[in-house]
């Protein structure tokens, strides 16, 4: 990346970039555990999917499915306890799984960048936000810019997320928690990358802020033909602005398909369960079932399928064989022995 590189190379004004066939992003047969004194925690258990160029994915579930563990193992900006044991990253050709350190840290940023959770607490309070961004930039980019045109750069991005360029040069407690999320944003866009991970980019925002960061998101995503994988607990979120979904559990990816397929008709007993103990303020009213029970010990998981023990549908076979995940429609892929067993999505009666 030279100095000063525009945000999408040869793009004119109202011009959509062309975007390559093919996709940006493939995660092949992942397998990540965390080593412990009690032994391994198997976080990230035999996970793939793809994303195309300019879509956008999102990965729920429960806490500790290992949602946050896939992130940082595509950064590969694990901790030193944890151990990549199999699979494939592979990012625009390139596998990062065999790239250097060097090589990734050039990478890194310029290719694929993190919002991470709760990052809008992260500000140093010490320094101005702009500076902050300047250095991200100086660190990354080929040539190390002027300080003009540093400024530049963040003025333009701070402009993109919906922020006063004039903020550059405030201190992050002159930021509302909105505007730190949105600086967030800034500083990831700061290098181009071709896909961005947002780690619960929402966290601690309220539903008003949320929409908006959200909004800003997406529209930046379609402006410029950027990927993005969206984490969040929150199902309800994740159906407004993705294309495609998957349903993370225990490690594992459970379903995984169109996003508006798997919320009309889900197939995996625990999305099921996830979305019908959802309620909604808008469309008709569901019939609620609760989520009950709790995930498992992943130092030592269930064996077969991972969430028998909570299923009201398992049997036999799921308890003693794994599930392969096997496509059950065109594009909806589902890790279940009886899936056919789940009931559709039912409105209350009036």
């Amino acid at each position: 990346m030279t100095a000063d590189r525009s945000m999408v190379a040869g793009k004119q004004e109202g011009e959509k970039p062309e975007l390559d066939p093919g996709p940006i992003l493939e995660v092949d047969h992942l397998i990540m555990n965390y080593r412990t004194k009690d032994g391994y925690v198997s976080a990230v258990q035999d996970v793939s999917f793809t994303i195309g160029r300019g879509e956008s994915l999102g990965l729920v579930g429960e806490s500790g499915c290992g949602k946050t563990s896939i992130a940082m193992s595509l950064m590969r900006l694990l901790p030193d306890n944890a151990e990549i044991q199999a699979g494939k990253i592979v990012l625009d050709g390139d596998n990062l799984l065999e790239l250097s350190d060097e090589e990734m840290r050039r990478r890194r940023w310029n290719d694929i960048a993190m919002i991470f959770q709760g990052a809008m607490n992260s500000w140093n309070p010490v320094y101005r936000v702009g500076d902050q961004i300047r250095e991200a930039i100086d660190l990354h980019w080929e040539e190390k810019p002027t300080v003009a045109v540093a400024n530049a750069r963040i003025a333009e991005l701070f402009e993109l997320v919906g922020l006063d360029p004039a903020m550059m040069d405030r201190y992050p407690h002159e930021f509302s928690g909105g505007m730190k999320q949105r600086a967030v944003i800034a500083m990831a866009l700061s290098c181009d990358p071709k896909i961005i991970i947002a780690d619960e980019p929402t966290t601690a925002l309220d539903v008003i802020v949320q929409e908006q960061v959200l909004e800003e998101l997406r529209s930046i995503q379609h402006e410029f033909g950027m990927s993005i994988i969206y984490i969040s607990h929150d199902i309800a979120v994740i159906a407004e602005i993705t294309d495609h979904l998957g349903v993370m559990y225990a490690g594992k990816l459970v379903e995984h398909g169109l996003t508006e397929d798997v919320f009309a008709r889900p197939r995996h007993p625990y999305a099921w369960l996830l979305l019908s103990s959802t309620p909604s303020v808008t469309g008709p009213r569901l019939n609620l079932n609760p989520l009950e029970g709790e995930p498992p010990d992943l130092l030592h998981p269930p064996t077969g399928c991972r969430f028998h023990p909570r299923c009201p549908f398992a049997t036999d076979q799921c308890a003693a064989e794994e599930p392969p995940m096997e496509e059950i429609e065109p594009g909806h892929l589902v890790a279940c022995w009886n899936y056919e067993q789940v009931p559709e999505m039912k409105a209350e009666s009036a």
